[in-house]
C-alpha cells in the first residue's frame, strides 16, 4: 500500500508539474512577438515636469523560440498626444513561471515588477502589476501593431530608461521609492 501511494504521489507531482509548464508556455506563445499598447494608470512625475496619472504605453515581449517562457522585451511609455516628446523608452529581461510574469528592466534604478492578476484572451491582456509600492497599476492593453520602434531605439539615451540612462529619469511609473 505504501508503495502504491507513493506512485500515486509522484504521478500528481508529475501532472502538476507538467501543468505549470504548459500554462507558462502559452503565456508565453501569447504575449510574444506581439505589440501591446494601451493605457496603464498610475500617478507619474518626470523629471521635465510632466505629471499626470495616465501613460499610454507599448511593450513587445521577444523569445528566442516559440517554446521560450523568457526573453527580452522593449517598452515606451509615453503622453498621449506627446508621443515623441514625453516618453521613456526602456529595455528588459521577461519570464513566465508558475503563470506569473515577472520583468526585469535594464536600468537597475528600477524595480522588478510582477504581473499575476491579470487576463490574457484573444487579442486583450489586462489587469494589476505589483512594482513593490503600495500602488495600484493597472493596465488595459490591445494586441495591436506599433510601427514607430525604431524612433525609440535610435533617440538618445537622455529620454530613455535603459542601463545607460540617468537614475533619476522619471520617479513615477515602476520606480523605486
Amino acid at each position: 500500500m505504501k508503495k502504491i501511494f507513493t506512485y500515486m504521489m509522484l504521478l500528481v507531482t508529475v501532472v502538476v508539474m507538467s501543468s505549470c509548464e504548459s500554462e507558462d508556455h502559452y503565456i508565453s506563445e501569447r504575449l510574444t512577438n506581439r505589440d501591446w499598447q494601451g493605457h496603464l494608470g498610475t500617478y507619474y512625475n518626470d523629471r521635465w515636469g510632466l505629471t499626470g496619472d495616465d501613460y499610454w504605453t507599448v511593450m513587445r515581449f521577444v523569445s528566442r523560440d516559440d517554446y521560450a517562457t523568457s526573453g527580452r522585451g522593449y517598452e515606451v511609455d509615453f503622453k498621449r498626444g506627446s508621443w515623441n516628446n514625453d516618453y521613456a523608452y526602456s529595455t528588459f529581461r521577461w519570464f513566465v513561471e508558475g503563470g506569473e510574469i515577472t520583468i526585469i528592466y535594464d536600468d537597475d534604478q528600477w524595480n522588478p515588477v510582477y504581473i499575476s492578476d491579470y487576463h490574457l484572451s484573444g487579442m486583450h491582456f489586462y489587469g494589476y502589476i505589483d512594482d513593490g509600492t503600495t500602488r495600484e497599476i493597472r493596465f488595459d492593453f490591445a494586441d495591436q501593431y506599433f510601427d514607430n520602434w525604431n524612433y525609440y531605439e535610435n533617440a538618445g539615451a537622455w529620454r530613455t530608461r535603459s542601463a545607460n540612462a540617468p537614475s533619476s529619469i522619471v520617479s513615477g511609473v515602476f520606480a523605486n521609492k
